[in-house]
């Protein structure tokens, strides 16, 4: 039984592992549409695994996992695949972070060029030319 769990578990950090990189692919090809879906799926993974380790982390079920080689060697392929989504999860924060700052770049210069390729009139109807624009060009 407790195997049963321990198996359940793995397979569970086995399919974030999975999530992460359709994260990280989706981050660095910059398609967006599915990944709120796997943020969702994410969320409910971590929920999962979280639940299962309260389950298995009992006092009495650790020292069974201790007196056991394969149990013990299930335990340490579930951490080590956990170490590796941790470290996924914070590179895949990294390429957020990232993007938003590019994001907030480019807004930064489309506003700047907006505010100088405008064109108004005056009360006379005049024309205004914008800097950018460059001269003699007309509306």
């Amino acid at each position: 039984m407790l195997s049963d769990k321990l198996s359940e578990l793995l397979d569970a950090t086995k399919a974030l592992e999975a999530l992460l990189d359709k994260e990280k692919q989706c981050l660095t090809d910059k398609s967006f549409g599915e990944l709120n879906t796997l943020l969702f799926n994410k969320q409910k993974l971590l929920q999962s695994i979280g639940n299962s380790d309260k389950t298995i982390s009992t006092a009495e079920n650790l020292t069974i996992i201790e007196n056991d080689q394969a149990l013990s060697h299930l335990k340490e392929n579930i951490e080590s695949r956990l170490l590796n989504c941790k470290k996924n999860n914070e590179i895949n924060g990294q390429l957020i972070e990232m993007s938003m700052k590019s994001n907030k770049h480019l807004m930064q210069i489309l506003t700047q060029a907006k505010g100088q390729n405008t064109v108004t009139y005056d009360q006379k109807g005049v024309l205004n030319r914008g800097s950018l624009l460059g001269k003699d060009i007309e509306a």
